[in-house]
């Protein structure tokens, strides 16, 4: 069987980001769930505006897209901009309008929706944009998301209850991807051996 591959994306370019230590965190998960995880952080989504066949001219957005194409799950971490998502996520998310193939956009693929922000508020309202998003580019968002109000929560050692607990749901969404990213994964190993 084939061992499927499990993206997180990082939405921050912010170094030692919050999202960026949940986007590592998450890749140990995913090692453990026996699933092959990459980790693309904010600084791989530096890429023009997006417009219509702009992706066939830019070596960067190539492999994004090369690499949203492989992946049989992913796991979307943005921070909290103004209660949305960073431009820079959604700009990369446009770019999925390229994608096409077997399974164009996000299809049928599922996504682990991550928020992080300074309080509740934002954090909630990111996480309804990024599965109003995953909607849209045909995924399935897992039923958990999660938004990270406690940023000390993915550093060296969850020290507060609080932490704890964030960890605790935020394993419990990393088991869902990759549960699910199971199921694609053997869907498509005959469609990639043409039968």
């Amino acid at each position: 069987m084939t061992t499927p591959l499990v993206v997180m994306v990082s939405g921050s370019l912010r170094p030692g980001s919050t999202s960026d230590r949940v986007a590592e965190w998450c890749a140990r998960q995913c090692a453990e769930e026996g699933v092959r995880p990459v980790v693309l952080p904010g600084a791989a989504l530096e890429f023009p505006f997006y417009r219509p066949g702009l992706s066939a001219g830019h070596d960067g957005v190539r492999g994004f897209l090369a690499t949203m194409a492989a992946a049989d799950g992913l796991v979307l971490i943005s921070p909290a901009y103004h209660g949305t998502v960073t431009g820079l996520l959604k700009n990369a998310l446009d770019y999925l309008n390229d994608l096409d193939g077997p399974l164009p956009f996000l299809d049928g693929r599922p996504v682990g929706c991550v928020a992080v922000g300074a309080g509740v508020q934002g954090a909630v309202s990111t996480l309804a944009t990024l599965r109003t998003v995953s909607h849209a580019l045909r995924a399935w968002p897992t039923p958990l998301g999660v938004t990270v109000t406690e940023s000390g929560a993915f550093g060296v050692t969850a020290t507060s209850a609080a932490e704890r607990q964030c960890r605790t749901r935020m394993a419990a969404l990393v088991g869902q991807v990759a549960s699910m990213s199971r199921h694609l994964a053997a869907r498509r190993a005959p469609l990639a051996a043409g039968r």
